[in-house]
């Protein structure tokens, strides 16, 4: 992972840190920060990735003094500015550095289509129905594993629960496997980061998932998750595994027979995951 991802996220970690939060971080850095120290094959398939995806939770914005001092941190402080085109979806600065602000439907604040206004003309995020949850089970990790300077080794961010990734990416892969949106290089990405996060977890995870997926059985976002698994990941020939099946990175060393036998294993983990 390039170090110029970990320099602007120390800055939001910073900032976020100085006003007692935590930045919630998901996407391709948020499946790196969750399972880079876990072990196994697809360890080495992790991804790398240009921009930050930031979710801002509930918690963190209900509070008006606190949502006008993100608004703040990252159109003042930080100085990042729409992307053009993109408005207050996708902010950049010094024209190489991205971040995309999401969050999940929440109460008491003005909509238009798929954006959430958290402060007028300054700070938007996309709606993302399917972070409804996001703040369950959240794992807190230190930057200091990432960074050479150790005052900084209290820094902290949260990534979403093994359950909540995966949830995340099937609908990220959803939505760019078909539809208006389609784009097979995204939904390829997401595809892999399914298989990673997959194959990386672990007893308790599957432990700790169950009990969030039964807490929620009837949920029409658990339901739409399972349904994806179902038609896009219920067999190896199916389009989430035969394009990852196509990914040059995916065990390059390994011939076609081997690939479907790595894919089958993971078929077989995500099926057994969402069966409640």
């Amino acid at each position: 992972m390039e170090s110029r991802i970990f320099q602007q996220l120390t800055e939001l970690a910073e900032s976020f840190n100085r006003i007692g939060l935590k930045p919630v971080i998901c996407g391709g850095l948020g499946i790196y920060l969750c399972f880079h120290k876990y072990e196994g094959e697809a360890q080495g398939l992790i991804r790398t990735t240009n921009d930050v995806d930031l979710i801002l939770t509930k918690t963190q914005v209900l509070e008006q003094a606190k949502c006008r001092a993100i608004a703040e941190i990252i159109t003042g402080e930080l100085r990042y500015i729409v992307r053009e085109g993109r408005e207050y979806l996708h902010f950049q600065k010094n024209n190489d550095q991205y971040l995309d602000i999401l969050a999940p439907p929440i109460e008491g604040f003005k909509t238009d289509g798929f954006r959430i206004k958290f402060v007028n003309s300054k700070l938007h995020g996309h709606i993302t129905e399917e972070a409804r949850f996001i703040e369950e089970d959240l794992r807190t990790v230190s930057l200091s594993q990432f960074l050479p300077d150790n005052r900084k080794n209290n820094l902290e961010v949260q990534v979403p629960s093994t359950t909540n990734s995966l949830i995340l990416k099937l609908f990220a892969f959803n939505d760019r496997d078909q539809g208006p949106r389609q784009d097979s290089e995204r939904a390829q990405a997401h595809a892999l980061d399914i298989y990673i996060a997959i194959m990386l977890t672990t007893r308790a995870d599957y432990l700790e998932g169950q009990k969030f997926l039964s807490r929620h059985r009837d949920s029409e976002i658990i339901q739409k998750a399972r349904s994806i698994v179902d038609t896009k990941f219920s067999s190896v020939d199916k389009s989430g595994w035969w394009l990852v099946l196509e990914v040059p990175s995916f065990f390059p060393d390994k011939n076609v027979r081997q690939k479907r036998e790595k894919l089958e294993e993971a078929r077989n983990r995500l099926k057994r995951w969402f069966t409640i």
